[in-house]
């Protein structure tokens, strides 16, 4: 199977990665609405334990889509000001091992906020169905692999809103398993959307 990349490169020094990709995933979001398709990854070349790094890149399957979204407005100003630096859409090296960013919507019930919403809505059911309710018995604590988030918008609503990402190694990287599935973010999600994208760095 053929798949194509292009890759954005952040220039100056002081750059966001997190408020950068998350506006690149935004524009990508925006694309994948409009023409009603999922088979666009994102993948991170200079992911690491402390930072997302200063690249995202983009790969797919169809170099049509993927050389119109390259042309999009807001790379083409960004190039032009001199913030991003753009390849030309290419096609992925052979025998790249893959690999699998995921949008891991459970990391956000850990956090204070999320946690007291879950727990006043647990403990509203309760009284409900007329059960006692018992705080300890909603508490879970579970480990959570390193992840890192991007702020992102909704083409929907307009609404602005954090997504969490994981690197994930896949077990089988065959070629007859690879999936060009993912979210209208760019991204796999944890039970069925599956997409691997080549890993660039």
């Amino acid at each position: 199977m053929k798949r194509y990349f292009f890759c954005v490169k952040y220039l100056l020094d002081e750059s966001d990665p997190q408020l950068l990709a998350g506006r690149c995933v935004t524009i990508l979001h925006g694309y994948m609405l409009r023409h009603s398709i999922s088979n666009i990854g994102v993948s991170f070349p200079q992911w690491s334990y402390e930072s997302l790094g200063l690249s995202i890149a983009f790969v797919g399957d169809d170099l049509a889509h993927l050389r119109t979204l390259r042309a999009q407005s807001y790379f083409q100003m960004m190039s032009d000001e001199g913030f991003f630096a753009i390849t030309e859409v290419m096609q992925v090296p052979d025998n790249l091992q893959e690999v699998r960013f995921i949008r891991n919507q459970s990391v956000a019930k850990l956090f204070a906020g999320e946690k007291r919403r879950r727990l006043a809505r647990a403990k509203r059911r309760a009284e409900e169905r007329g059960d006692v309710f018992d705080p300890e018995s909603f508490k879970s604590w579970r480990e959570i692999e390193r992840f890192h988030s991007v702020q992102a918008d909704s083409k929907s609503n307009g609404q602005g809103f954090i997504l969490h990402i994981q690197k994930e190694n896949p077990e089988s990287t065959l070629e007859d398993k690879l999936s060009t599935e993912f979210n209208n973010y760019g991204f796999a999600t944890n039970v069925n959307i599956r997409g691997t994208v080549p890993d660039l760095s």
